[in-house]
C-alpha cells in the first residue's frame, strides 16, 4: 500500500523532530521480532525516558541528511526501528542487549550520541557501563566509607575503655 505525499511529509517532520530533540538514538534490526516482545520493550523504554519507533527507511534517510547526521549512520537497509532517548544511553543499550540475548532477533545497527557515530560494537559496549544512577550510588558509597570507618574506630575506642573500666570496677568489688 502506497503512502500519500501528505503522510510522507508528516513522517519526515516527525523523524526530523526525533533527531533534533533528543541526545541520541540507536538503529536496530526489527524484521523478525514478535509483537509481544516489542510491546514489552516499549514499556520498559518508556519507563526509562526512551522510545521505540519502526521506520520507513527512505524517509528516515532523508531526515538523516536534512539534519546533518553522521554519514556512517545513513547506510542501512531492511526492517529498521529507532530507539531514541534524551538522557542516559546505557539503559536503552542494556535493554537492547537483553532482548537480543533472549530472542536473538533485535540487533543493534549503530547509533548516534551527542553528535558522534556509534558502531554496533560501541552500542553493545554501552550496555556494559553502569547507568548514571548506579554510578551515583557507587560514589555515595565510596564517599561514606571513610566516615563509617571513622565512626567504627571511635566506637571501638569507647567500647574498649568501657570494658576496661568495667573490669576495674569488678576487680575492686
Amino acid at each position: 500500500m502506497a503512502i500519500s505525499r501528505d503522510k510522507k511529509t508528516e513522517l519526515l517532520e516527525e523523524y526530523k523532530k526525533i533527531l533534533e530533540d533528543h541526545e541520541g538514538y540507536f538503529l536496530v534490526n526489527s524484521d523478525s521480532i514478535d509483537t509481544a516482545t516489542i510491546t514489552d520493550l516499549k514499556k520498559e523504554l518508556k519507563d526509562n525516558n526512551a522510545n521505540f519507533k519502526v521506520l520507513k527507511n527512505t524517509i528516515f534517510k532523508i531526515a538523516l541528511q536534512d539534519t546533518k547526521q553522521p554519514v556512517e549512520i545513513q547506510d542501512f537497509d531492511g526492517a529498521t526501528a529507532v530507539i531514541y532517548f534524551s538522557e542516559d544511553p546505557t539503559t536503552p543499550a542494556k535493554l537492547v542487549k537483553e532482548v537480543q540475548k533472549e530472542t536473538e532477533q533485535l540487533g543493534a545497527r549503530g547509533g548516534v550520541y551527542e553528535g558522534q557515530f556509534l558502531s554496533e560494537q560501541k552500542v553493545m559496549q554501552l550496555a556494559e557501563i553502569p547507568s548514571r544512577n548506579e554510578l551515583l550510588g557507587m560514589l555515595v558509597g565510596s564517599m561514606s566509607a571513610p566516615l563509617t570507618g571513622f565512626m567504627n574506630a571511635v566506637t571501638g575506642n569507647v567500647r574498649s575503655i568501657t570494658v576496661t573500666l568495667k573490669g576495674i570496677s569488678e576487680k575492686e568489688s
